[in-house]
């Protein structure tokens, strides 16, 4: 088929419409190459944007800890890095200039399994944020489990800390020189996680 549109289907080969009759190969074969123009390019643009060190996180139910994460802790997916394989997937969450890769447990392979499956684990997640105070009281609106109330620490951060739904600890804080940045206010002598005598 031949029409003034013809110039602007061949950019599109997801709109193409084969000449007469319609042929289900010619649509299949016109979506792989479109799928992969868009994979190979979005592919890329993953790969130049990833720090050089990330941690991947493993879970017994990776659907919904990438589920959890963004709802309760503010986490942001690059959707176009998902690989799906079968019944899991691999994510890639984002927050400030950090990534974290979120994937099945796996022994078999990385010989990686969930806290949940071990009864603990070996690992802190320590995040730095924008706005801890908010930050703390969304989790906390949202049902997160709270390890460590937000407090004021004598290094100079406020922080809190919680657990999520499979075990994995997360350290979230915010730098005294951010919270005075945007108008907040810190204590002059905080006490907060210093070592007790004993």
């Amino acid at each position: 088929m031949t029409d003034d549109l013809s110039a602007l289907r061949r950019l599109r080969p997801d709109q193409v419409h084969p000449d007469y009759p319609a042929e289900p190969t010619v649509f299949s074969r016109h979506k792989e190459q479109l799928m992969a123009m868009i994979s190979d390019t979005d592919l890329a643009a993953i790969t130049e944007t990833m720090p050089d060190i990330y941690p991947r996180l493993a879970y017994n139910d990776e659907r919904v800890a990438v589920e959890y994460l963004i709802r309760v802790f503010g986490f942001e997916e690059i959707r176009e890095a998902r690989m799906e394989q079968g019944d899991t997937m691999l994510a890639w969450l984002r927050t400030g200039t950090g990534v974290v890769m979120i994937g099945h447990a796996n022994e078999e392979v990385h010989q990686i399994t969930s806290p949940q499956t071990v009864g603990g684990t070996t690992v802190q997640m320590m995040v730095y944020v924008h706005d801890i105070d908010a930050h703390y009281a969304h989790a906390v609106d949202e049902g997160a489990a709270i390890s460590m109330p937000v407090q004021d620490a004598f290094y100079g951060e406020r922080r809190y800390e919680a657990t999520d739904l499979e075990g994995h600890r997360w350290h979230f804080g915010e730098r005294f020189a951010d919270i005075k940045a945007r108008g907040g206010t810190v204590p002059e002598n905080p006490e907060g996680g210093r070592p007790t005598e004993g």
